[in-house]
């Protein structure tokens, strides 16, 4: 049997136990009760779904085996989907009641944040949990729990609440706990318009393009991690098309003097693109070659070479196969050509 017929099963007989194994049925029954407060089935059939989605995120779990056939923190998969659904449904009936012990229930502001929160997702939950989920029960369990636990937490642990925690008490917690990190975001599947050349409009890149990219960050990660290099100069390198300012470590040697400028404006697009994604593979050949204080001295041009081969209508030389071309041979002149 395939993992989603189980799974679906397992829905379909939770369904069934509620009375709402049918579309017509649907929220019809209430799933739990405390005191004079209900919650309708939808809402447990949701965080039933939900259920099964953090499940199959849990640490061991293998996605290439049934999820219902595995164990999760030392109890059947199906028990740990089960209680974690039912745990949910306690907690919502909870914060009611906590609320409403502390005199603080949702004011009609807090309704409609929590209607306007569920509404923003209402579009992400799949239709086959919409045909047992109505929106009114969708926005009980997840539009009022998210906001009445943080206004439940707020009351305790807030400025003035029964536990309240310091501003210095926070922050001491959260740098003990976490880590600050920040990141550069590149597609690997699309450019950006900056990237676009000329009269160019379509944006995806070609498998080649995409591999140059991942080989530059990979790069870039390497350098980073060795120290060499922080997230600062990654972000603001040549990459960036940033023209520069001055010298850095290394100092240009070529006499009598250079321009600081962005090189891009002096080449072909073509080119520029290909130093943009050559630089970084040869630094991984040649470390340090592409580093942010890096120096290109261009356009460069030079003479030819002063010596030629001479070569027949045919294009070859004396020895036959050999065909001279280029710089070297003196049938060219300047680096690009």
């Amino acid at each position: 049997m395939k993992i989603k017929t189980k799974l679906c099963a397992l829905l379909l007989a939770v369904l069934t136990a509620f009375g709402a194994a049918s579309c017509s049925t649907a929220d019809q029954s209430w799933s739990a009760k405390m005191g004079d407060e209900s919650l309708p089935v939808g809402v447990y059939v949701y965080l039933f779904n939900a259920a099964i989605s953090a499940a199959e995120q849990e640490e061991g779990v293998d996605s290439s085996v049934s999820l219902l056939d595995q164990q999760i923190d030392g109890m059947s998969a199906e028990e740990w989907i089960r209680q974690r659904a039912e745990s949910s449904v306690r907690e919502i009936l909870y914060l009611r009641r906590q609320l409403d012990e502390l005199g603080i229930p949702l004011t009609e502001d807090e309704q409609e944040s929590a209607e306007s929160m569920a509404a923003s997702m209402w579009g992400y939950i799949p239709d086959s949990v919409k045909k047992y989920v109505s929106q009114d029960s969708f926005v009980i369990a997840y539009g009022e729990y998210n906001v009445m636990y943080a206004k439940l937490f707020e009351a305790i642990y807030g400025e003035g609440g029964s536990q309240a925690v310091s501003d210095d008490e926070l922050k001491a917690y959260f740098e003990d706990t976490y880590y600050d990190f920040d990141y550069i975001f590149s597609s690997l599947a699309y450019k950006e318009d900056t990237e676009l050349e000329d009269e160019e409009e379509d944006t995806a890149m070609t498998e080649e393009e995409t591999a140059a990219r991942r080989e530059l960050f990979e790069g870039y990660a390497e350098q980073i991690t060795a120290g060499e290099l922080t997230l600062e100069d990654a972000a603001e390198d040549f990459l960036a098309g940033r023209p520069s300012v001055g010298a850095g470590r290394v100092r240009p040697t070529y006499r009598p003097g250079v321009t600081w400028t962005d090189l891009s404006p002096c080449l072909p697009g073509a080119v520029t693109g290909a130093l943009r994604d050559a630089l970084p593979l040869l630094d991984r050949k040649l470390r340090g070659f592409a580093t942010p204080d890096g120096v290109l001295t261009g356009v460069e041009t030079r003479s030819s070479s002063p010596v030629r081969i001479l070569r027949g209508e045919d294009l070859q030389s004396s020895l036959r196969g050999l065909y001279p071309c280029g710089e070297g041979a003196g049938y060219a002149g300047g680096i690009v050509s």
